[in-house]
């Protein structure tokens, strides 16, 4: 489609020929409700990491498509690591539907990938469309002050009719000196950098938006989040391999972009990278769905060889399902964990079995990590330092944990290498499977699930389980076989699910 209106597909063309990419995946990310006043809502979805459904596990994908060499500036505004493993250059107009769901996209990217991501962005307006130009020397003006990334959110959000009056709007919401902020908007004042990105892309030979450009190889349009995921953890592998070389990580984008072809980037590359995820695709065996524990019904979860946090006699038990590079899992422990279990001091005991998603790059090894701790008695001290952590991680944080906590390093490494680590996560991540727990965190209360987090939740069923347990308590039955005798009666391994 023509200039008349961008198409409701995946690509916003500026030629008609532009080929469709493939549908809008729909990532179910559950959304930080209190945000939306979501409590005016009779279903309340919670805070989760999802493995399975909708964000499936993406397949490896080995890309071995032309690069094309895309010069970064200075002056680049950017999200994400300040020496990313994976740079993503991104061509993007704010009167592009498929674009604004691209950057929800990257989003969720940054947040999985943390500083070994960097996206960048580019303006590419299509001359006196939804008065995109006039948007992005908005951006431009706004980041002038201080506030690019809150009015890229904002007119993106917004989505067309930029005219004057909207964009002052925003100024005075984005308190920006509003005077300055119109001027330079009138003036155009930042036409030259719009500009400049416009002729950067010309020169490319982009045809159509959103464009992008992943440690140079090239993607036209809208590109579902599983297909992303897919593309960054190959090119994460290549990254770490030139790091292992020797690469400086500050200097991986530009020994990339030294050998990258600097000709015009044509629709069949495009066509053929897109082909290539395609079949990838395809022969990956499709997700199994699972099916999800029953909020009424009780299973028999429990600790397994996994140090108790509480009373070793509590009555009631949480077996959570964590993954250390999960947001909401460190969101649920900062906000209701810590303070329920200092609560309930002496009454509830926290277990954490392993579920580390595939979206999460480090996430298998600050599992290992934390159970390798755990066999010279620190479990809950390596714990502590991998939620609370934020960014990238690795072996090198581990060795520093490892010796701030006075660990043996060397038997430390021993385990963590070991292949009988490896098998207690799986152990882990198959009893997730067979239960059915479809994301991170996910809790069993005394059996009892709750999936994902969602403020408050928690604490009730923990109320409701300590009223139980005092019933039995005060019945004759000693406190220290409560949490036995429920396990006893719950529903067994051999009948969850997910057989």
């Amino acid at each position: 489609m023509m200039f008349g209106g961008w198409p409701e597909g995946s690509v916003c063309g500026t030629l008609a020929s532009v080929p469709a990419a493939s549908p809008l995946h729909r990532r179910r990310r559950r959304q930080p409700l209190a945000l939306v006043a979501s409590f005016a809502f009779a279903s309340l979805a919670s805070l989760a990491c999802v493995k399975t459904e909708d964000a499936e596990q993406a397949p490896a994908i080995r890309i071995d498509a032309e690069r094309f060499r895309v010069d970064r500036n200075d002056d680049d505004y950017t999200k994400g690591g300040t020496a990313p493993l994976v740079t993503i250059v991104v061509f993007t107009d704010f009167a592009c539907p498929p674009c604004a769901r691209s950057w929800t996209v990257f989003d969720h990217l940054l947040e999985d990938y943390g500083d070994d991501l960097q996206i960048v962005f580019r303006s590419y307006t299509v001359p006196g469309f939804g008065r995109g130009e006039q948007a992005a020397e908005a951006a431009y003006a706004a980041g002038a002050q201080g506030k690019f990334w809150e009015m890229h959110a904002r007119l993106f959000a917004q989505g067309g009719d930029f005219d004057r009056p909207t964009l002052r709007a925003h100024a005075e919401e984005l308190g920006l000196d509003v005077p300055r902020f119109l001027d330079e908007l009138d003036t155009g004042a930042h036409a030259a950098r719009r500009i400049r990105d416009r002729r950067a892309a010309t020169t490319l030979g982009i045809t159509g938006l959103p464009a992008m450009f992943v440690n140079g190889l090239y993607l036209a349009g809208f590109v579902e989040e599983a297909t992303m995921h897919g593309i960054v953890d190959e090119e994460l592998k290549r990254a770490r391999a030139l790091v292992d070389d020797g690469v400086a990580r500050a200097e991986l984008y530009p020994t990339m972009m030294a050998s990258a072809a600097t000709k015009r980037v044509a629709e069949p590359a495009a066509d053929d990278l897109r082909k290539q995820l395609a079949d990838k695709q395809t022969e990956a065996a499709p997700p199994k769905k699972l099916v999800e524990p029953n909020g009424e019904s009780r299973y028999r979860i429990e600790p397994g060889t996994a140090p108790l946090r509480g009373p070793a006699d509590a009555p009631v038990v949480i077996v959570a399902f964590t993954d250390f590079q999960c947001p909401f899992c460190k969101r649920a422990w900062k906000e209701e964990l810590q303070p329920l279990l200092a609560r309930h001091e002496g009454d509830v005991a926290l277990a954490v079995r392993q579920l580390p998603l595939p979206i999460h790059n480090a996430a298998v090894g600050a599992a290992k990590a934390a159970i390798a701790a755990g066999k010279q008695g620190k479990f809950w001290e390596m714990h502590d330092r991998l939620i609370a952590h934020e960014g990238s991680l690795g072996r090198n944080n581990f060795v520093a944990w490892v010796r701030e906590l006075g660990l043996d390093e060397a038997e430390f490494l021993r385990v963590l290498d070991d292949p009988a680590t490896a098998a207690e996560v799986d152990a882990d991540v198959r009893l997730s499977n067979l239960v059915g727990v479809d994301g991170t965190p996910g809790f069993f209360v005394n059996g009892r699930y709750v999936g994902g987090y969602l403020p408050g939740q928690l604490d009730g069923l923990v109320t409701e389980e300590l009223e139980r347990a005092n019933e039995l308590i005060a019945k004759g039955t000693p406190r220290r076989e409560v949490f036995a005798r429920t396990m006893a009666e719950a529903i067994p391994e051999s009948e969850f699910p997910n057989k």
